[in-house]
C-alpha cells in the first residue's frame, strides 16, 4: 500500500481578490449617496431600489470572490513520493529576482494609490455627476481632465498594489511550505 502526499499550496489571486473587493466595498461606501443618484438617474429607480442593487451588486461580487477562492483551493495535485511532492512545491517558490520585482511593485503602487486617493475620493461625485449628464442629456459637460488622470492612477495603483501583495504573502507563504519538510 503507497501513502499518498498531498501539495497545497496556496493559489495566487486569493488575496487580490480579498484586497480588491474590500476597495471595491470602501469606494462603495464613501460615494454611496452619489451611487444611488447615479442609479435613480440611469435606470429611473426609486432610492430604495438603488439601494438594494447596491447592496445585492456587493453581496454577487462577494459570494463570486468566494467561489472562486473556495475551486481554486480545491485543485491541488497528490503525489506517492515524497520527493516528486517537493520538487512540486519547490517549482511554485518564484525567483529571489521576481519576488524582489514584486516587492518594488508592491512599494511603488502602494505610494501611487495612497498619493491618488484623497484626489480621488474628493472627485469621486463629480465623476458620477457627468455619467448622470450623459444618461439624461447625452453631453457630459465640463469635467475636470486632472480628476480623470488622478482616478485613473488611483485605480492602476490600487490593483497593482493588491497584485504585489497576493505574490508577496503568497510567494512567502509558498516558501515556508516548501521549507517544511
Amino acid at each position: 500500500m503507497s501513502s499518498r502526499h498531498a501539495a497545497w499550496t496556496p493559489r495566487f489571486g486569493t488575496v487580490r481578490a480579498l484586497v480588491l473587493y474590500g476597495l471595491l466595498a470602501l469606494v462603495v461606501r464613501r460615494g454611496d449617496a452619489a451611487f444611488r443618484e447615479t442609479l435613480r438617474t440611469v435606470f429611473g429607480v426609486s432610492e430604495a431600489t438603488a439601494d438594494q442593487a447596491v447592496f445585492w451588486a456587493l453581496v454577487v461580487v462577494g459570494l463570486v470572490v468566494a467561489v472562486e477562492t473556495r475551486r481554486q483551493a480545491g485543485s491541488e495535485p497528490t503525489f506517492t513520493l515524497k520527493a516528486a511532492r517537493q520538487k512540486y512545491l519547490e517549482s511554485r517558490v518564484p525567483t529571489p529576482a521576481l519576488f524582489a520585482g514584486y516587492l518594488i511593485l508592491l512599494a511603488a503602487s502602494g505610494y501611487v494609490a495612497l498619493f491618488a486617493r484623497d484626489v480621488f475620493f474628493a472627485r469621486l461625485d463629480n465623476a458620477l455627476l457627468v455619467v448622470r449628464r450623459v444618461a439624461e442629456s447625452g453631453d457630459p459637460g465640463s469635467f475636470s481632465v486632472e480628476a480623470l488622470v488622478f482616478g485613473a492612477a488611483f485605480v492602476v495603483g490600487a490593483v497593482a498594489f493588491a497584485h504585489a501583495a497576493d505574490r508577496v504573502l503568497l510567494a512567502g507563504i509558498r516558501k515556508l511550505v516548501a521549507a517544511r519538510r
